[in-house]
């Protein structure tokens, strides 16, 4: 649809369902969740195994037709993959983190759409039926940025407030502070240190300043639509407004 034509308090009504929804069935999934999770699409959320962990306002979203997955997975060992998620990261439609050794990600961490990021080759080079395979973990310092489609293989650190390139593999680690991409992903330039960095977590340091704001943008964004006009654009959608 061209915009949303709900009326207000047909959004708020939403809204609490996908909160009721939220804490009644996804939460329940994870191992611990620090406050503030907020999560837009529930439903296209997939979370499989045990330790995996959030912390606060951990912001995640889906779409149609772009699950999201955070899976760990035994070891083959004895042991279980793990995953950790710190707090005031964002996390896009079609994640996929899958986990059999260890996946940390830091604090104020952003994660474009359909990144993938794995700790395990998850079969053996020459012992094809031998699963993980080889596993090594994987660390996102805080406040890296990894733009869309880009792949984070096994063993790779990438370093504090490090951006990689939409489409990048990362199969090597990347320091902290750089710019990288390609095919394995490298260093393309440095970010200038004497630019300060706005976080993620600027956000919350009010949170209920945080709220007011969220609450007063859905109103602007709905409280001209009538039961009427939805009801119009649900049976018969046109270009108009």
């Amino acid at each position: 649809m061209r915009r949303d034509h709900k009326p207000y308090s047909i959004r708020l009504l939403i809204n609490w369902l996908r909160r009721q929804y939220t804490n009644w069935y996804v939460v329940p999934q994870f191992d611990s969740v620090g406050t503030g999770l907020e999560i837009i699409g529930p439903r296209g959320l997939e979370v499989y195994g045990p330790d995996i962990h959030l912390g606060d306002n951990v912001h995640m979203q889906t779409a149609q037709g772009q699950m999201s997955r955070l899976c760990t997975w035994p070891d083959g060992k004895g042991g279980n993959g793990r995953i950790d998620i710190g707090s005031h990261c964002l996390l896009t439609p079609g994640l996929q983190m899958v986990s059999a050794a260890h996946i940390t990600i830091g604090d104020n961490v952003m994660i474009a759409s359909r990144v993938y990021i794995s700790d395990a080759d998850w079969h053996d080079v020459y012992d094809r039926l031998d699963s993980p395979g080889a596993t090594a973990p994987v660390v996102l310092g805080d406040n890296v940025w990894l733009g869309e489609g880009v792949k984070v293989c096994k063993g790779v650190t990438i370093g504090e407030n490090s951006v990689i390139g939409a489409g990048s593999v990362v199969a090597n680690d990347i320091p902290a502070n750089v710019i990288a991409a390609g095919n394995p992903a490298r260093e393309i330039k440095k970010l200038d240190s004497s630019r300060p960095l706005t976080k993620r977590e600027t956000m919350f340091e009010d949170r209920e300043s945080y709220n007011k704001t969220m609450v007063y943008l859905h109103y602007m964004h709905h409280k001209d639509n009538s039961y009427l006009s939805w009801l119009r654009h649900l049976i018969r959608p046109s270009k108009k407004g």
